[in-house]
This record gives C-alpha cells, structure tokens and sequence, in this order.
C-alpha cells in the first residue's frame, strides 16, 4: 500500500505530501489542474526516466518520495535482497531527485541504488490502468500472466519456465558443438598433425646447444689435426721438447752424483720428463683418432635445422616447444572427447525435452481450463458495465516445437477475443474494441482478479473517460469492489465515480505572487460533498447542488 509521496519543486507543485488510504482512494479535479504531475511523480517512483524539465522554475532540483507499507508483498522482501536493499518495519521508502546539472539519485531506504535497479524491485508493485497502459492487453505475454494468475498457475509455470531454461541450455550447447563439428574435426587433424611432428622429433632440454659446441668441432677438425701435429712435433720430434728433456734428464742425474746440492733439480727435470711424456702419449692418442666424419657434420646440422623450424613454429627454446607439444596434446584429448560430449548431450537435451514438453502440457491444460473459467468472469462483469452483448474469449494452442517456446508463453499460442456486438464473430482485442470499451474490458479484467494477491497498489488513471450516468456509477462500484481487496487510487472527472471513494483529494491550480501552483488537499466531508457538486457540473454551491452531491454520495454507500 503507498502510504504518502512527497513532492517538492516538481513541475507546478512547489511542495506537497499527500496522505493516501487503505480502499479507494479518488483524485480530482479541473482539467488542467495538476492531476497528470500527481501520476508522473508515481511513475518517477517506479523506475519512470527522469527529465530536467520537470523540474520547478527556478529551483535547482526536483524531489519525489514515496513511502509503501509491503507487509503483504513477501515477494518485494526478495527483490530487495537480491539487491542487496534491507527491509525494515515492512516499509520501503523510495526517494528521487532530479537535478539541472544531471547528477540524479535515487535511493531505496536510504541506500543509493541504480534505475535498474528500481525498476527490479518496483515492477507489479503499483497497476497502472490508464490509457497508455491499456496497450499492454493486446501483448500475449500480458494476457498468459493474467490466466496465470487468475488461475493460480504462477507455481507451475515458474517450473516449466525452470525447465525450459535448462532445455534451451542444452540445446544452445548442442547446436554451438554441432555448428563447430566439422572445425573440430579439422582442428583435431591439424592438432594431431602437430603432435606427431613433435614426438617424431623426441626433442629434449639442452639438445640444441650440445649439438651447437659438437658443429663447432666437426667444423674445426682440418685446423685441430694441424695444430695437434705441430704440437707433437714441438714435443717428440728430433729437435723437440721431449728429446732435450732426455737429454737435460741424464745430465743431471751424472751431476747429482757428484754434487748431492744438485739432487732437486734433478728431480724438477725428472717430473718435468714425466709430464711432457704424458702429453705426448695424449697428443698421440688425440692424433689416432678418426678424422672428422662427414656425415656427421651432415647429422648435426640438419638436427639443428629441425630444431630451428620448430622454434619458428612452436616457441623460442626447446621448454616452450615442450611445453606447447603439452598443451596440444591436452587440446587434442579435449577435442576428441568433444564427440562423446556431443553425444551425451545429445541424450540430456532430449531427456530436459521431453520432460519440458510433458510440463508444458500440463501447464497448457490447465491455463486452457482457467481461461474458460476466466472468460466466464471477465464477461459477467462487462454485462454488469453496460456491454450487455460482450462476450470474451480466448484462443489457445500448443506447440510441441521447444524451439518456438519463450519465457511466458511456454507452449502456448494465445490471443484475447472479443465480442462487442450481437451476432458478431470473437476477433482479436486489438481489432475491434474501442477506447472506451478496453477502459472498460480493464477494469473487469481487474475485478476479476482483485482478490488473487500479488500487487500492491491499482492506479486507473481516467478509466471512466467518456462514461456518464449509470454506467459510470458501475464503474465506480467495480472500482470499490476492487478496493476490497487493494489499495485503489483513482484519478477521475466523473462524480458517479468520485461518490464512492473512501478517502477524496481534490487537486487545484492557484496563483501566488505571480507563481501558478498545484495544491493538493484531503476533503473532509462537508468539503467532499462540495467537490461532488462541482463534478455534477454546478456553478454555484447552492442547497440544492449539496443535496444532489449529498444523495450521489449515499446512493454509493448502499
């Protein structure tokens, strides 16, 4: 239930708080008089897009706020918890300002909060029946949630639509592998292409810069052996090294014999002998190698060739080679298990189908039940509104096709008929009914469901627009019919309608000090009854007019 809103610098209300009632609350007024800025700031509260040219002259911003009581609503406890909103004292206060340099708020009990939001937390919070929203009729989804809720089918189709969202998941999945099927098999060729070429190579860390310090030798083999043999020369030969040690060797041996002082630099020439002899039997070995083979210069080149195509290929060191050759081969046993995914998905989708289907036939059934009972009600109530030959139904169908199915529609193919003449064919809603008889079929549509629950405040802007006399004041009695059960706030001309208001604001234009201003006012009863005689068109309030507003006014509470 909105409990108040207050206005402040909005458009012609400078300020106002307007105090609002369980029952059927009624405002009126002069045309022109402001009624329109009262549902504007309304529609602020709900997520409505914020303009700068609501904003009052000369002030610098603009404030809406609304204060609901949301005992009843444990379904507005959930969104705003979702939100991360606390809910305290079951009340929720919304809070809007507009301001000219474009840095609007919003708040929801007291935390700033986004237009998203709001619009989240506050969508099926207040009904709004005016003329722009008469439109939404004419939307299929619109006309299976009132068959659902009619009905009480909200549960059921909650679970079909969990259903249908797992199935549609799946089939998504399926048909996005399906779709890369053949790049799959492609992709896993090349994969495996690759892999081969890696293994063949058996590549291991380290290989390529052995290989690197082994090219360079074979390459140097001619100028080694050439250097070697000098050596050799320089140690064994006639004139070498080893020969002049030899004969150092015996001559000190002869001198140490005679000069024991001698004895260590014998012994120094001794193991010098004893060295160069071992490196001469080195350079001898050395020399008996085989020469350098040329084959295997040829190996190690085109070994380092392959290693150097790899790395252009697969990474800049033989790690990174390795660890790509890795990485390809979890890619490959992925995408070869892709295949057996795709069969497995296959068998889910089909299983999450048929289960989907068979809800969605029970689903089907029974909005196709409660639409007969719905029709029945909706037409009683438009006989009773002056359309004693209207008749409504509503034509269902299923599909078995998942893939036509949507979020509200879960199967079912549905279009409002309407039979506004005698002896004329049921057609479409939007073929055929006027404005004022879609006010009406409205209205009855809301009196059928007033006692389901579910929403919190029903706001008719000019329902009654182009009604007079009795109709009209069936009009207002449906209207108390669905205060029974909702908080009902009603903007009206039409006093047939006015007279059964349980709490009456009378919205005025007025002048002050060169400013227009809309005022806002709660009637009293002696004030009330002045109202109603304005509505039935008296210039003056005379005893008479009173009397009349006075009767119109006790006929309503009877």
């Amino acid at each position: 239930m909105l409990q108040a809103i207050k206005i402040r610098n909005f458009a012609l209300i400078e300020n106002a708080e307007i105090p609002f009632e369980k029952g059927l609350n009624v405002l009126s007024g002069e045309t022109g008089a402001g009624k329109s800025i009262v549902l504007e700031a309304i529609s602020l509260l709900l997520g409505g897009r914020a303009q700068t040219e609501v904003i009052r002259s000369g002030a610098e911003e603009a404030v809406v706020e609304g204060l609901f009581e949301v005992s009843e609503l444990p379904w507005l406890k959930e969104r705003l918890s979702e939100v991360g909103i606390e809910l305290e004292q079951n009340e929720l206060l919304i809070k809007r300002t507009i301001n000219k340099n474009g840095k609007n708020r919003i708040f929801m009990n007291g935390e700033l909060a986004t237009l998203s939001m709001l619009s989240t937390v506050c969508e099926d919070l207040v009904d709004l029946c005016g003329q722009h929203e008469h439109q939404s009729l004419f939307k299929a989804s619109e006309q299976i949630h009132l068959i659902d809720r009619f009905s009480g089918l909200e549960d059921l189709a909650s679970t079909v639509r969990s259903s249908y969202q797992k199935t549609t998941g799946l089939l998504e999945e399926w048909e996005r592998l399906k779709k890369k099927e053949e790049e799959r098999v492609q992709r896993l060729a090349f994969i495996q292409f690759q892999i081969e070429e890696l293994s063949q190579a058996a590549l291991s860390p380290g290989e390529d810069e052995e290989l690197l310090s082994e090219k360079r030798l074979l390459q140097s083999s001619e100028q080694r052996m050439q250097l070697m043999n000098q050596i050799d020369s320089a140690l064994s030969g006639e004139e070498g090294a080893l020969h002049a040690l030899k004969i150092a060797a015996n001559k000190a041996r002869a001198l140490s014999q005679m000069d024991e002082s001698v004895g260590d630099t014998f012994r120094s020439i001794e193991r010098a002998l004893l060295e160069v002899e071992e490196s001469s039997r080195q350079v001898g070995t050395y020399l008996g190698r085989e020469g350098a083979s040329p084959e295997r210069l040829e190996s190690v080149q085109e070994r380092l060739s392959l290693i150097t195509n790899l790395k252009r290929k697969y990474g800049a060191t033989i790690e990174d080679i390795l660890s790509n050759q890795a990485r390809l081969t979890e890619e490959g046993d992925l995408l070869q298990n892709l295949g057996t995914r795709l069969g497995t998905l296959e068998g889910e989708f089909e299983e999450a189908r048929e289960t989907t289907l068979n809800l969605a036939r029970e689903l089907f059934q029974k909005r196709k039940k409660g639409a007969e009972a719905f029709t029945k009600a909706v037409s009683k109530e438009l006989k009773e509104l002056r359309m004693q030959d209207a008749e409504v139904g509503f034509s269902l169908e299923f599909s078995e096709d998942i893939r036509t199915y949507g979020p509200e529609s879960l199967g079912t193919g549905i279009s409002l008929l309407v039979q506004t003449n005698l002896g004329e064919e049921k057609k479409p809603i939007q073929k055929i009914v006027s404005g004022g008889e879609l006010s009406r079929l409205m209205l009855a549509i809301r009196r059928v469901i007033a006692d389901k629950g579910g929403i919190g405040v029903y706001l008719f802007d000019e329902i009654d627009a182009g009604l007079g006399g009795q109709t009209a004041f069936t009009v207002g009695k449906k209207l108390k019919s669905v205060a029974r059960y909702n908080q009902v706030l009603c903007i009206t001309h039409v006093p047939q309608v006015a007279c059964f208001a349980d709490h009456h604001l009378s919205i005025s234009k007025h002048v002050t000090k060169g400013r227009t201003v809309t005022e806002v006012r709660a009637l009293g009863v002696s004030e009330r009854k002045e109202e109603i005689a304005r509505m039935l068109g008296s210039e003056k309030l005379t005893p008479s007019a009173l009397k009349n507003a006075k009767e119109l006014i006790e006929s309503a509470s009877i």
